[in-house]
């Protein structure tokens, strides 16, 4: 079985858009399919988000705020993996944790330090150039945002929010027949992104992270405003094979002075 992400160009009027899925057959745990920790006071956790396309690189960094909307003090992590889904910190020994958070409290767990931000915690990690985290609590009674941002700049000029990744649907969508991949695996899954743009110096990432359970194939195809695909998965174009399970892989529509891309899509301009 494979797996295809399918895009959807409209006007957009941002300076960088990111994009971000979650494939998975099975619906596993989390990123990777690890099993959920608990924090140093006993407390079991739950998982709230699932984020792919986390980034430590360069000036690029990522926060996380979190308000509690529990009536109780309730604990709050963030667990990051690396690209291969290797766990980069331990929210057990507090690296990534804060206890007791009260009532209605807002935190924020920071890969770095940044000038417009105010970290609660910074999180001891290593470069990530494409990963992806986990946020937990011992409530799900909490809320959370995750946003990349230049930390040396105030205001953040590449501020970029990062959501729950989409979770594909079987099928194919706008009616356009699913692909197959070179290595002859036909894509049975699909996720729409509404707002992809290629115009110069704009450009699309979309990051995307595996929970199946072995490796899949992951594409992304531009369709150009008058419904026309403009790439072939079959040919490679915008395709990555053999993803590992936890694996996050970023296929964009151009090469990115920001983002370290595992493939670069080669098409005309998406932008209507």
């Amino acid at each position: 079985m494979a797996d295809s992400c399918r895009s959807v160009p409209l006007v957009a009027a941002f300076c960088a858009l990111v994009a971000s899925c979650l494939w998975a057959r099975d619906a596993p745990a989390g990123i990777p399919d690890s099993p959920l920790p608990q924090f140093a006071d006993g407390k079991q956790s739950v998982q709230l988000l699932a984020v792919p396309g986390v980034v430590k690189r360069n000036q690029l960094e990522t926060d996380f705020l979190c308000t509690s909307l529990d009536s109780n003090p309730v604990d709050i992590g963030v667990e990051v993996f690396d690209k291969d889904a290797t766990l980069l910190n331990d929210v057990h020994a507090g690296n990534g944790a804060l206890l007791d958070v009260g009532p209605g409290q807002t935190v924020t767990f920071g890969t770095k330090a940044t000038l417009a931000f105010s970290e609660t915690q910074v999180i001891s990690l290593t470069p990530v150039s494409q990963g992806s985290a986990r946020i937990i609590a011992s409530s799900e009674r909490v809320r959370c945002n995750v946003v990349v941002l230049d930390s040396a700049a105030n205001p953040p000029v590449t501020l970029s929010t990062l959501l729950e990744g989409t979770r594909p649907v079987v099928g194919g969508i706008l009616s356009l027949p699913l692909p197959q991949f070179s290595d002859g695996h036909q894509a049975t899954y699909a996720a729409l992104f509404p707002g992809i743009i290629k115009k110069t110096p704009m450009q699309t990432s979309v990051f995307c992270t595996s929970l199946a359970s072995q490796s899949i194939d992951v594409g992304v195809e531009l369709v150009g405003p008058d419904g026309s695909i403009l790439n072939s998965i079959a040919a490679g174009n915008g395709a990555v094979l053999n993803v590992l399970p936890g694996a996050t892989v970023t296929v964009s529509s151009g090469g990115t002075a920001a983002f370290l891309e595992t493939t670069v899509i080669s098409a005309a301009g998406a932008a209507p």
